[in-house]
């Protein structure tokens, strides 16, 4: 089982400049969050090899922070499915609503089937045997699904677009870089 890994939620997007809740929908970077999926690589690619492999959500906005990081650091990407962002059904292109950790929403997931299917997909990854972390490039969602399986509380219901974190079950957050303006 992974002790620790480095975080990634993706870079920006219209859902997020938008206030629109984006959920399994398919939505692509835009210019900020391209030029911020840039700015974690190259803050990741400043400390030589800080990751083993690079494992990544399906979802476009996820795939796209991830390619770039991964064409920085010379590795491949590893789509994971289980890591999506959770689906909230109803809900999605309307107003991100105030009460994102609510257990049920109308046509969606469930939070508890959400987490039970990220935990899943990270019991899945494999454990480095270089003792180097993966990165996981995923989602806000996720990244509170991932948390709760290391047993962390997190300080932010939305970690900053594109700032890499190390996280570990010992409830180290230590982030990687700065984040380019304008991240929510």
């Amino acid at each position: 089982m992974l002790n620790r890994l480095v975080f990634c939620r993706h870079g920006e997007t219209e859902s997020n400049v938008g206030g629109w809740l984006a959920g399994s929908r398919d939505v692509s970077l835009t210019e900020r969050g391209w030029a911020q999926a840039h700015a974690a690589a190259a803050a990741l690619a400043a400390q030589g090899a800080p990751v083993a492999a690079i494992h990544s959500s399906p979802q476009r906005r996820a795939m796209e922070t991830a390619g770039v990081i991964g064409a920085a650091l010379g590795l491949p990407v590893t789509v994971v499915h289980g890591l999506e962002e959770r689906r909230w059904g109803d809900l999605e292109g309307g107003a991100v609503p105030g009460d994102l950790l609510r257990e049920e929403v109308p046509g969606g997931e469930s939070l508890t089937a959400f987490q039970v299917r990220v935990a899943a997909a990270l019991d899945g990854l494999p454990v480095p045997a270089d003792g180097r972390p993966p990165l996981v490039v995923a989602h806000a969602g996720t990244w509170h699904a991932l948390c709760r399986w290391l047993g962390l509380a997190p300080d932010t219901l939305w970690p900053p677009n594109a700032m890499p974190v190390t996280l570990e079950r010992a409830g180290v957050f230590e982030s990687i870089g700065a984040p380019v303006s304008g991240s929510r």
